[in-house]
């Protein structure tokens, strides 16, 4: 497997960390390990962050649920924008 057929699996994720300025943070899902521990890879700095530390990587502070912070970008709406 190589690294875009990897890419093309990973799911897609973005966070605006809840800022006003308009930055949104890009990276890929990544499970590891046997507890399947998530993380995210950031795209700018090729890091692995927990859900937590990539919504505050994107400018955000500690929320109480993160999914209303970062968005699973679905292929199919990349597609048909």
């Amino acid at each position: 497997m190589d690294t875009s057929d990897l890419l093309r699996i990973m799911p897609s994720v973005t966070t605006s960390g809840g800022i006003i300025n308009g930055k949104v943070t890009e990276g890929f899902l990544f499970n590891y390990g046997k507890g399947k521990q998530t993380s995210i890879v950031c795209i700018c700095h090729g890091r692995f962050f927990s859900p937590a530390e990539f919504v505050k990587h994107g400018g955000g502070k500690e929320v109480d649920n993160l999914m209303e912070f970062i968005n699973i970008v679905d292929d199919a709406s990349i597609g048909n924008a």
